[in-house]
């Protein structure tokens, strides 16, 4: 049965310092209300387990009928400095109370704040940042912004690559520069001068043998010329967009793969964006998720972690390049809302202040090891567990290795769910483990062991 599935399943109840279950899942009683919001909104967003979130506070998430779970989605990476964090409140309730809701693009101290914040932070040197509200709205600014600097080079400068794995949105460029929907779905990626290359994953690796290739150059090198011989050569490209640290693989483009990346853009008058919506702001350990890399790119998107609860995201980089378009040429309705601005600043505060940063770096190495004792139990059901702080991925595999168990995900994550532990359904065979940066680690060491009974379960129910 599928975890969004609206049929209750009878739990043990449950009864920790953080977990705590007493009702079947879903809970009988909150069934009519997301029976609602099934009518009332499209199905693409019913494929969560069917939990009717009430509170989400610190690493924690709540229903009005007595259930609580240990929170390992953050709402979508979002909740970084935590739910409903006491600072950011004060500075939503403050902001709302100075009586100033909407400004547009005029003039705001609280926008000029953040912005301060974001540039004194970025390892881009002379930085400018500019505010958007989605992450998605960010990824479609800095392809703009790439491609306004290479047709300013040559009019047929204008192509974008990516990885073809990634994820940079939903609206129309972001889904080009993704890997999905595939080119054929709907509209071909290469009309738009949409170009992809694969990311160097070593468990699934594209050029043959890792061992032959552990720096990733040769990878690199060998994807420019499968694009050159394609007819895709560096004059028509203005720009390269991807995740340093892939969402679905939480893992680091190599170093030599990323220093190969960066040398071909600083050759080819390429510009180099990596999209840090997932993997910044302390999320994998560090700042920002490029840092393991060894390189910095020129411009870099932000979002979700950047407020830890209200829609903001950001660009930031380069002045020369953030300065293309002219005044009133690149804006946003609410590019630095003065509520949302607020929430962002308060958050970078507590990222700072309370060691986030450097917790999600210590958590994550705690959770990595004990997690490890999944796949020495099940090397042949698991792939890999692998990641930076708390930006982990548990990959599933069928007994034979070749193809991706996304049957025992999806029971994992719905088994966890009914015993006390959120996670959110991928279908594509792996598992994130991505609680607020303010777990107590304890709290995340009980959470991994429960992962470990479901798999154990999961395992044994497919293997009898």
């Amino acid at each position: 049965m599928h975890p969004s599935s609206l049929e209750p399943i009878a739990t043990t109840p449950i009864e920790s310092k953080w977990r705590r279950i007493t009702t079947p899942i879903p809970v009988p009683d909150s069934i009519p209300i997301i029976e609602r919001l099934r009518a009332a909104e499209p199905r693409s967003m019913s494929g969560m387990p069917p939990i009717l979130w009430d509170q989400a506070e610190g690493f924690l998430v709540r229903d009005r009928f007595g259930n609580q779970w240990i929170d390992l989605t953050s709402a979508i990476l979002m909740a970084n400095a935590g739910h409903a964090h006491p600072q950011i409140r004060e500075a939503v309730k403050s902001a709302v109370d100075q009586k100033l809701m909407a400004t547009y693009v005029f003039p705001q101290e609280s926008r000029l704040r953040v912005l301060e914040r974001l540039v004194s932070l970025s390892p881009v040197p002379d930085s400018k940042a500019m505010l958007y509200s989605a992450g998605t709205e960010a990824t479609e600014s800095a392809i703009s912004l790439m491609r306004r600097h290479g047709q300013g080079l040559h009019p047929e400068k204008i192509g974008i690559v990516s990885f073809g794995t990634g994820y940079h949105g939903r609206t129309l460029s972001a889904s080009m520069a993704a890997g999905q929907p595939a080119p054929t779905d709907w509209i071909q990626r290469e009309s738009l001068r949409h170009y992809q290359i694969p990311f160097p994953y070593k468990w699934n690796w594209a050029w043959g043998e890792y061992a032959d290739d552990p720096t990733g150059e040769k990878a690199f090198a060998t994807s420019i010329a499968d694009l050159a011989a394609s007819g895709v050569t560096a004059d028509k490209i203005a720009g390269f967009i991807g995740e340093p640290l892939p969402g679905w693989a939480t893992m680091a483009v190599p170093e030599g793969y990323a220093r190969a990346l960066r040398q071909w853009c600083d050759e080819n008058d390429i510009i180099l964006c990596f999209d840090e919506v997932q993997c910044g702001m302390g999320r994998t350990g560090r700042w920002f998720g490029f840092e393991h890399t060894g390189i910095v790119p020129d411009i870099f998107t932000l979002g979700k972690g950047l407020s830890s609860s209200l829609p903001v995201s950001a660009v930031v980089g380069r002045r020369d390049i953030m300065d293309i378009p002219d005044p009133g040429d690149m804006s946003s309705t609410h590019s630095g809302n003065p509520v949302c601005a607020a929430a962002a600043l308060a958050s970078l505060d507590v990222l700072a202040s309370e060691n986030l940063i450097e917790a999600s770096a210590t958590t994550g190495k705690l959770v990595l090891d004990r997690l490890q004792l999944i796949q020495n139990k099940h090397p042949d059901r698991i792939l890999s567990i692998h990641g930076h702080g708390l930006f982990i991925s548990i990959h599933f595999t069928k007994p034979d290795g070749t193809e991706a168990d996304a049957d025992l995900e999806t029971f994992v994550a719905g088994e966890a769910v009914r015993r006390g532990v959120l996670m959110f359904v991928t279908g594509r065979g792996f598992l994130k483990f991505t609680p607020p940066l303010s777990i107590d680690p304890a709290a995340a060491i009980e959470a991994a062991d429960v992962i470990s009974e479901c798999v154990d379960d999961g395992v044994r129910g497919r293997d009898a």
